[in-house]
């Protein structure tokens, strides 16, 4: 009997302003450093999807976003090499409070809003290729077929 698959979840925050998103460039985590990326992060035990992304959210940028402000962008399916693979969990959210603020010094070296058209070639490879992929809710992400 073939054994089930244990996937890592993550949230991850998609915001957006005037053409513009809003990306972070990692430091010391371990895994893409000096790559831009979207707030957010794994999901605890026992942590419900959607307050994850809003721990995320408040641990990350200093914001608060209520439920009834964000919605589902994406779902992924991610194959980051042979032996990870990730579901990843993309929200937007249409309000916040707070302000913008770099809360994980630490592990990011910068926060700052890109023109959705000119996302630096330094960004994880997965978010370029979800901003352009159409309506599908749905995406598998590295594997043979894609």
């Amino acid at each position: 009997m073939k054994k089930r698959n244990k996937l890592p979840i993550s949230v991850q925050l998609l915001l957006e302003k005037e053409d513009k998103i809003l990306l972070m460039k990692r430091k010391n985590t371990g895994y893409e450093d000096g790559k831009y990326s979207l707030p957010g992060g794994h999901v605890k035990a026992n942590e419900e999807i959607r307050k994850a992304l809003i721990r995320e959210a408040k641990e990350e940028i200093g914001i608060q976003i209520d439920l009834q402000d964000i919605e589902l962008y994406k779902v992924l399916n991610r194959k980051v090499n042979q032996e990870q693979e990730y579901v990843d969990f993309v929200f937007k959210a249409n309000r916040w409070t707070g302000n913008i603020t770099n809360e994980e010094t630490d592990k990011c070296e910068e926060v700052k809003w890109v023109d959705v058209n000119e996302i630096p070639k330094e960004t994880l490879s997965f978010i370029p290729t979800m901003l352009k992929k159409g309506n599908s809710m749905y995406l598998p992400f590295n594997w043979e077929e894609n």
